[in-house]
């Protein structure tokens, strides 16, 4: 569900965490996300806008987007073993 701009504003100002951790959320949303598909094809103020609306709607949470560091950081450190190595 998108948000129209007034329903973010009052969402914002009503939000128990205060905007500027509302905030902070949603870029640490948007860092964690750049692995799926569906953010990679977003324009910027896409992409703010759709993390915003996660961070709101309660989909990104701090334990969410902890859970998916770790994820990453997994895939980042991978070892090379796994890496397809070219036919000579």
């Amino acid at each position: 569900m998108a948000l129209t701009e007034a329903q973010l504003a009052e969402a914002v100002s009503a939000s128990k965490i205060g905007k500027y951790n509302l905030v902070k959320l949603a870029l640490d949303w948007i860092e964690v996300k750049k692995y799926d598909e569906d953010y990679r094809k977003l324009t910027q103020s896409e992409l703010i806008k759709k993390s915003l609306d996660d961070v709101i709607e309660g989909e990104a949470t701090p334990a969410k987007i902890e859970e998916l560091r770790k994820k990453n950081k997994a895939r980042e450190n991978k070892p090379a073993a796994e890496e397809v190595k070219p036919k000579k």
